[in-house]
């Protein structure tokens, strides 16, 4: 016993041994750690990368501190000398190349699912990125340090490292963690992939460890063709081939009367009885419209149950005829190019870019007027660990988001003009699976924000362009139940309530006709009647109401099946009764 006891302290416990071995992989960690939060915290909002690397940081820190102590200690007591640094264990070993497409893994599964925002460019870009990011750490770094440790150990360190860094938006999406996620899962992972690699630089034979590594990464790929749920832009508008019925309708026809458009969206607004679900009372503010000429609806709903899905149902009416998801919202719709055929202007105003990824805006003029590279919003989700949506959503502030279509407002021109104006409050829920505390609280913040922009939208339209067709709407709801985003398959549709259904689909619509009274064609079920009810009342002719589409919800997903037929619910706790019960 004595002997084993004797040769472990000669063989692991000497100065040598444990700074080579543990002192300097432990410093790299820190140092890794500390650069990546720093990194993190200059360029991007606090998230789940950078309380990691900071946890993490701190920790090996502790150890490191521990370590030196073991090092330093002997020489006090007993007067040794310096510790001697070893000579040059190993060259980083060949095979290290191979661990490189360990972390690429999950880069890969991420450019598969944004195929269609994606250009072969962004992919590109991405992946040298990602190629870059895992060579230094991997290959550069361990070469470097390689005569003070054995690089077998630097290369595993450095894989770990990068390998828990990029997988961590498929961890805190599977998890549901919004800017911070759990240390206690996180670090096992670490450890395991530190372990991981350690054995497979150890395999005697070489192709075992590409046969292993190749294994992995195809098969990690491979999960992303494994049958999901359909996401959001999985159940879009019908298909690509679809007539648009709406110009067959109007197809060589002169309207009888014509004003100035303006739709006034803003994010996730709702009616009020399904305000009055949150414990919300908006009726002031819809009092104040019904004041101000407008008629409101407050039993419409949307069909989409997202913003891309519900506004390009809006603007193709229906059809989307090019397939992609922004079709519609990018400026090039139905309803767009019907009304720049009759001379119409077409404006889109946003706070950001998410409109136009992938197409690039098709507004006769936009703000804002430049596009983010889709290879960088996607990039800065990877780095920080989460696929936030708000990631890139503050192309411009605000203030300027207002400041340029009250300027729209305040000077329409002689021609007539279309306005579509998208504000992002009050804006729905955090969308990562799980409800914060507060969360109905600060939907409640960001609605008196919305109704004073919405007040001083509509003064500033009625000053100076009084016969002018004013549209305000919500998109969709703000998803502040269960579980605060679309429930899958997280509740069974049984558990699927009206107040969900509601939550999710219901939308705010009031309009203010020229003449300012009820006018005959606003047979309005769903948010995507507006356009057939203003083209009726353009053309002084209910039969464009033809051209509706059915009042039937398609983002099932977002209700665990559920769903909504002409008004009705199918499905779920109250199925076969009305979405709305309260009085029109």
């Amino acid at each position: 016993m004595n002997s084993t006891a004797n040769n472990f302290i000669t063989k692991y416990l000497q100065p040598g041994f444990i700074f080579s071995n543990l002192f300097v992989p432990t410093a790299l960690v820190v140092f890794y750690c500390g650069v990546y939060t720093l990194f993190l915290f200059e360029l991007f909002p606090l998230n789940v990368n950078y309380y990691f690397s900071l946890e993490l940081f701190i920790d090996a820190l502790l150890i490191l501190l521990v370590l030196l102590v073991l090092l330093v200690a002997p020489r006090l007591l007993k007067k040794q000398k310096a510790v001697q640094h070893p000579p040059a264990r190993s060259k980083v070993p060949h095979a290290s190349s191979w661990i490189l497409l360990l972390p690429l893994a999950p880069v890969i599964r991420y450019l598969l699912s944004n195929q269609e925002t994606l250009s072969l460019l962004d992919a590109a870009i991405i992946l040298a990125a990602c190629l870059a990011f895992s060579f230094v750490f991997i290959i550069a770094i361990p070469a470097l340090l390689s005569r003070y440790s054995p690089a077998r150990m630097l290369v595993s360190v450095g894989s770990a490292f990068v390998f828990t860094i990029l997988n961590m938006a498929s961890i805190s999406g599977l998890l549901h963690w919004l800017e911070k996620g759990n240390f206690a899962i996180q670090l096992p992972l670490f450890v395991l992939a530190l372990a991981l690699t350690w054995l497979l630089l150890g395999l005697e034979n070489k192709k075992d460890l590409v046969f292993v590594v190749l294994a992995f990464f195809l098969g990690s790929v491979a999960l992303q063709f494994l049958p999901q749920s359909k996401s959001p832009a999985a159940e879009q508008a019908p298909s690509v081939h679809q007539e648009n019925r709406l110009a067959d309708l109007i197809a060589g026809r002169q309207p009888v009367r014509a004003s100035n458009i303006y739709l006034l969206v803003y994010d996730a607004y709702v009616p009020n009885e399904t305000m009055l679900d949150y414990g919300i009372d908006n009726s002031a503010q819809e009092g104040f419209l019904a004041g101000q000429g407008f008629t409101l609806y407050p039993h419409a709903y949307s069909v989409g149950a997202h913003s891309l899905s519900s506004m390009n149902k809006v603007f193709n009416v229906g059809s989307n005829t090019s397939g992609h998801s922004r079709h519609g919202v990018s400026g090039d719709g139905v309803v767009q190019n019907l009304l720049r055929s009759l001379g119409y202007r077409a404006f889109g105003i946003f706070g950001y870019d998410y409109m136009f990824r992938g197409l690039g805006p098709q507004y006769d003029y936009n703000v804002p007027q430049t596009v983010m590279p889709f290879y960088r919003l996607l990039f800065s989700g990877i780095l920080m660990g989460e696929f936030r949506f708000d990631i890139g959503l503050e192309s411009i502030s605000h203030q300027e988001y207002v400041r340029a279509k009250r300027e729209v407002f305040a000077n329409p021109g002689e021609s007539p003009l279309f306005v579509y104006t998208h504000s992002s409050i009050p804006d729905h829920s955090q969308n990562s699976g799980a409800c914060l505390p507060d969360e109905t609280e600060r939907y409640a913040e960001r609605l008196r924000e919305a109704n004073t922009e919405m007040r001083q939208d509509v003064a500033a339209i009625t000053a100076s362009d009084p016969e002018a067709i004013i549209i305000i709407a919500g998109d969709h709801g703000p998803y502040l139940t269960k579980n605060c985003t679309f429930t899958y398959t997280a509740y069974d549709r049984s558990q699927i309530t009206r107040a969900d259904i509601q939550d999710r689909f219901s939308v705010f619509l009031a309009v203010r006709w020229p003449d300012g009274a009820d006018q005959p064609y606003d047979e309005i079920t769903i948010l995507q009647d507006v356009f057939p009810a203003v083209f009726a009342w353009m053309y002084d002719d209910a039969g464009l109401l033809r051209s509706k589409i059915a009042p039937d919800t398609v983002d099932s997903y977002a209700v665990s099946g559920a769903a909504v037929r002409n008004g009705i619910i199918s499905g779920g706790v109250d199925d076969g009764q009305p979405l709305f019960l309260s009085g029109e």
